[in-house]
């Protein structure tokens, strides 16, 4: 075998190789897609004020509370088809197989700390907020990773104390969007993401929910009221009116310093009287 036939063997047989590494690898990602990952709804909850509600009530006391909170979400999960994958300080960190069921326990959490409170003796009330989001995450062992738990996070951390937050992607995956009243409420840059995203918001208040559809209706009743083409026509007829006012607001000042010239100098050029000594 000459030199050349040798070298285009060697080439051939490297190629190979390389191929068979590459159908190797696919087989590989694909058994690691299946078996490693998997389409959930992350949710993330965070209690607010915790420091102030130490030095409030005492450690033990707060203790209490952690607990008593810590029970009303793992019912609200186990009613839901919700895992706790882990507590984190005050916090937890939860999956769920849809959207449906994430924005059904989280409402559950909050209703079931909403009654809490009204029924506990706790100096400080238990506040919490959380956040939502959907899309494939990686599992090992128990824990879960990935973009979609971080993003969940920063929802979460978007929300006030009280609040439900989530994706557009849990919005959309959403089986029935009436079942829990939720909008979308704005665009938010969040921490560590470049592009903005939109926030939705689920009330699981029964009357903010009506106060805020009542709300919504009264301005898109306004809206309707006047009709796009009117606002257009108000909108040029004020500026006409602005630019043709000004126009005649020079004018009539142009006239009136005119006005005010010519009796200047009338005044001026008008003889003197002599004094009368008729008398």
């Amino acid at each position: 075998m000459s030199a050349e036939e040798n070298d285009k063997s060697e080439k051939w047989e490297q190629d190979q190789n390389i191929e068979d590494f590459l159908e190797q690898r696919k087989k590989l990602d694909a058994q690691f897609e299946e078996k490693f990952t998997k389409v959930l709804t992350v949710m993330f909850t965070d209690l607010k004020g915790s420091t102030s509600m130490a030095e409030a009530s005492g450690d033990l006391a707060t203790r209490m509370i952690l607990k008593a909170q810590f029970e009303i979400i793992n019912a609200a999960l186990a009613k839901n088809n919700g895992t706790l994958v882990k507590t984190i300080g005050d916090g937890t960190l939860s999956h769920l197989p849809t959207a449906q069921d994430g924005i059904r326990a989280a409402a559950a959490i909050q209703q079931g700390i909403d009654a809490y409170n009204a029924t506990s003796n706790s100096k400080v009330p238990v506040i919490i907020r959380i956040g939502l989001h959907t899309g494939k995450v990686i599992f090992e062992q128990k824990d879960i990773f990935g973009d979609v738990v971080n993003t969940a996070s920063r929802f979460e951390s978007s929300a006030n104390g009280g609040e439900i937050y989530f994706s557009e992607e849990t919005y959309n995956s959403l089986e029935s969007k009436s079942e829990i009243y939720c909008r979308y409420i704005k665009m938010a840059t969040l921490k560590g993401k470049k592009e903005p995203v939109k926030i939705y918001k689920a009330f699981w208040n029964p009357l903010e929910a009506e106060a805020d559809k009542n709300s919504k209706e009264e301005v898109e009743v306004k809206d309707e009221g006047m009709p796009v083409a009117l606002k257009f026509a108000i909108a040029i007829i004020l500026a006409i009116v602005v630019v043709f006012g000004g126009v005649q607001m020079r004018i009539f000042l142009n006239k009136q310093v005119n006005v005010d010239e010519k009796r200047s100098i009338n005044q001026s050029a008008s003889p003197v009287q002599p004094p009368d000594t008729h008398r």
